[in-house]
């Protein structure tokens, strides 16, 4: 292992997964390098795929810029090719089967040390991994703001179909670089803008049942998209994705309200927090009852987006509700879309990503074998589950945080829930990711075709 301490500030290309994980090289100005495994090479490394000379290396100031000896195997961002450049932050160099990337040394803050023993502590109570310490949520959403034609948006929604999924050996099992769900979040706010403009300022009620539901899918839709692009196998469609929004969406709803019919006794007793017991049961039962079955989809990955398009479904149909509701019981637009508003903000919080870590929770289990029902009296499951089941039950408990301030009219505790669950989130999308690497590394787990 080739670490040792580095002064802060300083550009080092470090390794992170494969067999030269934990390797990082120094970088300054106008350096040259030559890697591989030979004695020739400037730098060795201990991959058994790469060659004894494979590339070389040269630091400009601001990127790694390489280029292959003699056509060696090379991945960019999980593309093939024989030369391009390395990003601060962005981009993901495949050597071999290791994965490297331009990084800095930073100073240790005291702050970092503060928080380290509640996550990790958080994390083996949940029973999920802690993230990586190379994990950056800004090299993730780093591409979000790149320009893009239509062409290109065109492309990236064609995914997912018999002759679009990538095979095995071709999927990027890096942390994805989403940037669709911005469009969609912003095209949506767009709309709904507009139409509130026709409901406002030309007192046109035709356009309140549009605005209404608009209202309610913009945020949730958004935001399946984002779980859409971090499913890495690009194994499911959009269309089956949206269709499982709206077949689970109005599902669930159903298997919940049938369960509120016959556990009255709960309402009466845990009041609206019954809803996280009821609701959450009712989310995964669906997603069980729609894709238990289908071998093609074996993925942590998987998992995590087919219960976010079930809880998207759940969460938007219950919004447009609530507004629905207000609008009757107030007679006024502005409290409807009040509503909606506010349960927009709130609504990649919530049963969302609720739905989505009880499912990733299943699919860790199933992997590439059968569903059984055995697999839910799994002790990692049930935390997970209950976890999930608690959160939602705080949620709708009528207290908030003493001597924290709300923001934005949301209560502080809503905060640390969805905070909490997206901890949760990011992990099961890490170990997912780490499921292809090594589904890959054993050549082994090709998906059912179709």
């Amino acid at each position: 292992m080739h670490t040792h301490s580095l002064p802060p500030d300083l550009f080092i290309f470090q390794c992170y997964a494969g067999p030269d994980a934990g390797k990082t090289i120094a970088l300054s100005p106008q350096l040259r390098l030559l890697l591989g495994s030979g004695n020739q090479s400037s730098y060795r490394l201990d991959d058994p795929y790469v060659a004894d000379q494979h590339l070389n290396l040269f630091f400009d100031g601001n990127q790694v810029q390489f280029h292959t000896v003699d056509n060696q195997y090379i991945r960019l961002n999980g593309a093939p090719g024989m030369a391009g450049a390395v990003t601060l932050g962005v981009d993901s160099l495949q050597i071999g089967t290791s994965l490297w990337r331009l990084t800095k040394s930073h100073p240790s803050a005291t702050s970092e040390n503060q928080f380290a023993e509640p996550y990790q502590r958080f994390s083996n109570f949940a029973g999920i991994d802690q993230l990586d310490k190379d994990f950056s949520l800004k090299a993730i959403f780093a591409r979000i703001g790149e320009k893009r034609t239509d062409d290109d948006i065109e492309k990236a929604f064609t995914v997912g179909t018999r002759e679009t999924t990538p095979p095995l050996s071709s999927i990027a099992a890096t942390w994805p670089q989403p940037w669709l769900f911005g469009r969609m979040a912003t095209a949506s706010l767009l709309i709904f803008w507009g139409l509130y403009i026709g409901a406002a300022q030309f007192s046109n009620i035709i356009v309140i049942p549009g605005l209404l539901f608009i209202g309610a899918f913009a945020v949730p839709f958004a935001c399946l998209i984002f779980f859409w692009e971090m499913n890495a196998p690009q194994n499911v469609s959009l269309y089956q994705t949206v269709k499982l929004l709206f077949t689970g969406g109005i599902l669930s709803i159903l298997i919940s309200l049938l369960f509120f019919s016959n556990v009255g006794f709960l309402s009466s007793w845990l009041g609206a927090s019954s809803a996280g017991i009821v609701e959450e049961s009712g989310k995964l039962l669906t997603v069980l009852a729609l894709m238990r079955n289908k071998q093609k989809f074996p993925w942590i990955l998987n998992g995590l987006l087919f219960g976010a398009a079930v809880g998207t479904g759940f969460a938007a149909f219950e919004s447009a509700g609530y507004a629905f509701v207000a609008l009757l019981e107030y007679g006024s637009v502005d409290v409807a879309l009040g509503n909606i508003v506010v349960r927009g903000i709130m609504a990649p919080f919530g049963h969302i990503i609720w739905t989505a870590i009880t499912a990733a929770a299943v699919w860790r289990l199933k992997g590439f074998g059968k569903f059984r029902w055995e697999l839910l009296q799994e002790k990692s499951f049930i935390r997970l589950f209950l976890l999930v089941v608690v959160m939602h039950m705080l949620w709708n408990a009528g207290f908030d945080l003493p001597l924290l301030p709300s923001i934005f009219g949301i209560q502080f505790k809503h905060i640390l829930l969805g905070v909490l669950g997206w901890v949760i989130v990011l992990s099961l999308i890490q170990e997912g990711l780490k499921q292809i690497k090594k589904a890959q590394q054993e050549g082994t787990g090709s998906p059912v075709s179709y």
